[in-house]
Formats: C-alpha cells, structure tokens, sequence
C-alpha cells in the first residue's frame, strides 16, 4: 500500500509515552482524551481474546457447587500491551456487569496503607457503591445467621428454624429482626470468619466493624477505617484501634501490607460467601522484586493467599507480570493460576495498529478544525488516502522487523519517524523506510560513544582482566572506514589467546550483520586459531533473530548496551568467553595429545610386525648326529638377542636415573618373559601376548621419550631451586607422560619377573609423580 499523492497529515497522532497506567480515571474510561499517554486506540490481539474468553466463562451462571474462582496472570516482557488487555478487561467487566464489585491496583507499592487510602479503587469510592456493600453485608448477615439458625437440630422450634433460615437465604426476613427476636449473638460473625479465613490475621475487627455498619451512629466511622483512615474513639473502645495500613511516616510497612491484604481479602470473601462476583485488578507485579527484603517477602505471602482465597471462593483475580515476578511465586501458587503470554503483533496487526493510531489523529484534527479555514488545500476528492496514511510498504516492513511487533515499541518508532518527516509547515506527507530505520537508530543510540567505552572500562576493572601487551592485530585493521565498528581492548585471558571487545553501532539490515560478521572473521583469521573469541558490545538495537544469526555466525550473541548494570553484564559475558578459551585450549592440547598417540600407535604396529616376524623363525632346528644316532633331534633356538640400555643423560640427578633405569628394566622383563613364553611353546605368539608386547613396547618408547624430555629440562634448568616458569614446563612434561599412560591398558602388563613391591603397571603410572616429587623439591643445602 503506497500514500495517494497529494496527502497530507497535520499532527502527529502518535503518543508521546505509549504507556497504559490503571489509576488515572480517564485511563479507566471511553472517553477520548487528547495527548493520553495510553492512547486511544484498540486492536485485538490473541491476548485480548483469551482473556475475554476467561472472563466470559467466569461470569457464566455458576453450577449448583457455586461459583469457580480464578487466577488469570498475564505475564510477559515490557511493552507487549498486558497493561492495555487489563485495562480492557476492566471496561468489559464495568460495560457487562455493572454491579460487579471490582478493586483495583495500579502498581503495588511499600507503603500499601497510603496506596489503600489514596490509589486502591473499590466498591467504596462512590456512594453507590457503599450502599451496594451495606446491602452485602446484610446479605452476608442472613447467610451466617440462616446457617445457625438451621443448625439448630436439638431445639424443639426445629421445624420453624427450618422456614426462618430459608426466608433468610430467600433474602425474606430481615436478618436484624431475625437475631434480635432469637436473641443470636453478633459474635456469629466473627466465628465465621474466624473458621473459614484462618490465615487471615485480625479477624476481630473486621468482624466488629462488619457488625457496626449497619447500625446508623457508626456508618460514617466504619467507612472512614474501611476507606483507610485511623479509628474513630467510639471504634477504639470497641476493639478497632489501629488503620488497616500505617500512617504516613509510620515504617512498619510489612504489618501494613498485611493488614491491607486482610481488609481486600475480608471484603472480597464476603461476596463470594453470598455467592456474588467479585474482582481484583493488579498491575506491575515485577515493581515488589526491587523492594528490601522484609516488604517483598511480606508482600508475596499476603498476595499468595489472596490468590488462594479468590480461587478457593469464587473471586475473580487478574494481574500483570513480568516472568522474573512470577517466579517470584512459589510454584505451588503457579498451579492455581492460569498463565497467558502476550507475543509481539504479526505484521498485519503492527499495519492495523498504525491504521487504528491515524485514524484516530484524523478524528482528533477534525474535530479541532470544525469552523476553521484549513491550512491546506486538502486531498483530491476522487482519491482516499491509504489507511497507514504516509507509511509506505516498505516503512512497515521495517517497522514490523526492527519492533519485533512490540507494541510499544511499534508506537515509539512511529512517533519518532513521524516527527523526523515533518516539513518546516509541520506537515507529512511520506514516511519511507529510510526514515523508519533513521527513528530506530534516534531511540536506541542515546547513549554517548564514551558511556558505553567507560562502562567497558569498569567491566575491566571489576575482573581485573589482563589487557594484553600488544595488539595482535594492526589497529587500521580493526576499525570500520565510517567508525561504526571498532575494537576498544585487546584481552589476553590466556598466553596466546585472545578476547576481542567490538563496539558497534545498531544492526538493523542483513548488511550490517555481513559487515561485522567480515570484520570478526578477519580478527580471527589474524589470530591463532582456536585461540580468539570476541565480545560484540551493541550501543543501538539488534533484532533477537540478528542476535541469533550474530552468534552462529561469530561464536557469541552480542551484547546490547542497556543502562545500569552493564559492567556487571560485561564481565560475566567476559567470564564465560575466557572459560571456553580454556576449553578450547585443553582441546588442542588433547588433539594434539592425539596425534602423538597415533605416530605412536604406528610405531607399535611396526614393532608388532617385527616381533611377528621373529616369533615365526623360531623353530626347531635338526642336525646330523654322530654315528649311532643319525637323525636324533637336537633342540637349537634363537636367542632373543636384547641390547644393554643406554645409561641415562648424566644431568638427571641420581635418584631420577634409578627410577627410570628401574621401570625400563622391568618393562624389559615383562617382553623377555612373554617372549620366552612363545619359544618354549615352539609356537608364534598368541593375540592375547602380542598384545602384551605391544603395550609393553608403546610404554617403553614413551619412557624413553619422557626420560629424554627431563634430561633436557634439567640441562636447561637453573641451578638449586628451579624458577617458576620452569617448573611449569616441568609440569607440563609430566602432565603429558601421565596423560599417555592413562589411554593404555597398562593393566596388561602383569607382576615382575622378580621380587618387587610394585606392579609394571604401577611402576610407570607412579613414574612421573615421583619425577616431579625429586625434582621440584627445593635444594638442600
């Protein structure tokens, strides 16, 4: 849909702070209002429809068991119009059951007794609505009564107190005149809110006041401490001495929020005990979690039994969370409420919603321009303007992508867009895409080029992470031509590996993801492979699906700058890359571990073959006997010829050259004996030997190997106590002698041929051990 040419907008009618608030009245209300923060239209959305369907299915007539209560909870990120859904479920709820008592919470706050005074709206705010609650209280009155009344199976009036308690429940008999002539104590009242609300503290006063009420000298007093005010003197003397939620000024705010927990959770049951609905709104749960700890904790546990009274008496109970504030419940109360998760709008709800806004302009302009001369000749009459006005395809094409259908986000967007297409007459005429991904680029990139590099630099100093002594990679090379993209440090978490920090500007298109993903791709081609990583720090906005593409594409998901705790965020983030250059560290260690153990699985394949080949000439050789006994066999066998091993390097210390000639000799033993074995037998060696001398010859070469390895060291080693770099490498030589050995099965290898306390196998496993004991031990003087 492209704008008709010739069109023009007047006034930008998008909001100023696309935010829905539940305590203002004009939010509440039909009524239009000019410049509303919440704005003034209305799309329907998958949310709005369930929770309706809820709502519905609520309100239907109750079955014979009475009246289901509920617990819907929307929950969901910022800006994905749950506050907008209560709202509408509030004006649903007002148009189709007028009478249905309803409170309302806009926010939860830490001092609940001020919120319950001066925001909390409820039946008692109007005078319709005292009266409508003085008649449930008598209607409560002939309920409780009528239950004792009918209760009454010993007295010999049974039959009558049968008809009495029916008039009453009828709403017949008048249920003072009821008590007064069979002379039932108030105190009833009290016993029933005593036995049913158990965990509701201060039944008493509630009970006494519920009882005064309806008496003509105390009505104005009770509404006052209903309504939050402190107790008038004749309801002192009566047992109501303190206000449902503390003064101003008072702190203990955890007993007030209990308290007015208790007066929301009284007057809610008591409708549901005459089996009327009732409702309570809740907005902004997530706002407890900042809390201290003595109010959040009080808060969550006075509104968990709220919930489990209203699902447990047929209220009615709707909030709005975010996901950490529903996991703030415990998870029993998850199971008693149904959950309802907003998503972002599909493009053809992000188009009705921009249609639904401009339409809403248009009525606005056109109201404000009855009698006027108007300042523009106006559209051609034989066209109609598009119904997303001078956004072009394009624009809410973008729009939709870049938004991700948030709704809040979508108005933010066109708001900022719209004023960016304003001539200097204040006129728009065509929103087009570039334009949409300018308004994106004005909100998201607030934030100064130095904050985000400062915040970096407290990240730094909060790990203390090691910036490396050089750049590894030439600095023309790690800056983009428009300065968009730029490395800020070079980290060197490791000897020889790298973390990149980038800084970059929003990625809003494919080419800007080809971009960085270019640039990175180039860091880690310069660099050692497997020994780089990097961390894109975003100051803009970055779509989640270019978040995702960003992270298979470079190896991590950016990191989008948000204000107030990003030092923290970038240090963990920080955290988690050094730990997998460790990995990928230990990787090529083992890879490389590997392709040793392979030239030396070859080398034993060689020596196998060889020792085959041996085995196989040994046989019985037959000489010519002197006379008498031509033809008499003589027994006549190959020697298995073993060569003197060499004496160690003389560098190695002496108890070092003994343990090594020690566990050389005895893995010439174990190939001597199993040798030895298969001559006698006159036979080539079995599977189960070869595999024997296999393992015996791959653990002497490596011996070998790891001998001359400490020979070397110690050669280079300096004299007395080693230094600290040297030890290392020291470490590392016996690291990898013991890592080789583990992968054999040394288990093989069997006793030694003589007396000894140590098995072959154990021998070369305590080897480099023992190595390492002798020599890092510090020199004796």
């Amino acid at each position: 849909m492209t704008p008709t040419s010739g069109h023009t907008w007047h006034r930008n009618p998008f909001p100023l702070s696309p935010v829905v608030r539940l305590g203002p009245m004009s939010d509440l209300g039909d009524a239009r209002v000019r410049a509303s923060d919440s704005g003034n239209a209305h799309i329907d959305t998958p949310l709005i429809a369930d929770v309706e369907a809820l709502v519905d299915d609520y309100f239907a007539p109750p079955a014979a068991g009475g009246r289901r209560g509920r617990a819907i909870a929307l929950v969901g990120e910022f800006g994905l119009g749950k506050s907008h859904a209560l709202r509408r479920t509030y004006q649903t709820i007002r148009a189709r059951h007028t009478e249905t008592a309803t409170w309302i919470v806009d926010e939860p706050a830490q001092d609940m007794g001020r919120l319950y005074r001066d925001r909390l709206r409820g039946p008692g705010d109007t005078e319709q609505g005292k009266r409508a609650f003085e008649e449930l209280v008598r209607d409560y009155y002939a309920y409780v009564t009528a239950g004792w009344v009918g209760a009454a199976d010993d007295d010999p009036r049974r039959g009558t107190l049968r008809e009495i308690a029916t008039g009453l429940r009828d709403r017949v008999l008048d249920p003072d005149k009821v008590v007064s002539a069979l002379r039932y104590d108030p105190e009833v009242i009290h016993a029933d809110l005593r036995g049913t609300l158990g965990e509701v503290t201060e039944h008493r006063r509630f009970s006494t006041a519920l009882a005064l009420l309806l008496e003509a000298p105390f009505n104005r007093m009770v509404w006052n401490w209903l309504n939050g005010a402190e107790p008038a003197e004749a309801l002192r003397e009566r047992g109501i001495t303190e206000a449902i939620g503390p003064s101003d000024g008072r702190p203990d705010l955890a007993a007030g929020i209990d308290r007015v927990f208790d007066a929301l959770t009284v007057q809610g049951f008591l409708h549901g005990r005459v089996g009327q609905p009732y409702v309570l709104l809740l907005d902004s749960l997530e706002k407890v979690l900042d809390w201290p700890d003595d109010s959040r904790r009080a808060f969550m546990d006075a509104f968990e039994r709220l919930i489990n009274i209203y699902t447990s008496h047929g209220g009615l109970l709707v909030f709005c969370s975010s996901p950490d504030g529903l996991r703030a419940l415990r998870q029993s109360v998850h199971e008693r409420v149904v959950q309802l998760w907003p998503t972002g709008l599909d493009q053809d709800r992000t188009g009705e919603l921009v249609a639904r806004y401009l339409a809403s302009g248009e009525e606005t302009d056109g109201a404000e321009a009855d009698g006027e001369e108007p300042s523009d000749p106006g559209p051609d009459p034989d066209s109609a303007p598009s119904p997303t006005g001078p956004f072009d395809d394009e624009a809410l094409r973008l729009l939709h992508e870049l938004t991700e259908g948030v709704p809040r986000e979508v108005l933010k967007t066109c708001r900022e867009a719209w004023q960016l297409s304003e001539d200097t007459a204040g006129l728009v005429r065509r929103v087009p895409g570039v334009t949409v991904l300018k308004a994106v680029r004005a909100l998201h990139e607030r934030v100064s080029y130095q904050r985000v590099l400062g915040d970096v630099h407290d990240a730094l100093d909060l790990g203390q992470w090691r910036i490396a002594s050089r750049d590894p990679v030439p600095a023309r090379r790690t800056r983009s031509a428009d300065g968009r993209e730029e490395v800020l440090y070079w980290l060197s978490p490791a000897p020889n590996a790298y973390i990149a920090v980038v800084y970059t500007r929003s990625l809003l298109l494919a080419d800007d993801v080809e971009r960085i993903v270019t640039q990175v791709n180039g860091l880690r081609g310069a660099v050692r492979p497997g020994r780089f990583e990097a961390l894109l720090v975003v100051n803009g906005l970055v779509s989640h699906a270019m978040q995702d593409r960003l992270g298979r594409s470079i190896g991590s998901r950016p990191l989008v700058y948000r204000q107030g705790g990003f030092p923290r965020h970038v240090h963990e983030a920080l955290l988690q890359l050094e730990r997998r250059l460790v990995e990928e560290g230990r990787e090529e260690d083992l890879a490389e571990l590997g392709e040793r153990m392979r030239r030396n699985l070859e080398q034993q394949t060689a020596h196998l073959d060889e020792m085959r080949r041996n085995l196989a000439a040994m046989t019985l050789e037959v000489r010519p006997g002197t006379a008498g006994s031509a033809g008499t066999p003589v027994l006549a066998t190959q020697s298995v010829r073993v060569t003197a091993e060499a004496e160690p390097a003389e560098e190695l210390p002496g108890p070092v050259r003994r343990r090594f000639r020690d566990a050389l000799a005895m893995l010439e033993s174990v190939t001597r004996r199993v040798a030895g074995r298969s001559v006698n037998r006159r036979a080539t060696a079995t599977s189960a030997e070869l595999s024997v001398l296999g393992c015996a010859t791959l653990v002497r070469a490596l011996t070998e190997d790891f001998r001359g390895a400490v020979a070397t060291w110690a050669r280079a080693a300096a004299p007395g106590t080693p230094t600290e770099v040297q030890l290392s490498e020291l470490r590392r030589i016996c690291r990898e002698y013991e890592s080789a050995v583990e992968v054999l099965p040394v288990h093989l290898l069997g006793n030694a041929e003589h007396q000894h306390p140590l098995t072959p196998a154990r021998t070369v496993e305590v080897l480099a051990e023992e190595v390492w004991g002798t020599l890092s031990a510090p020199a004796v003087p």
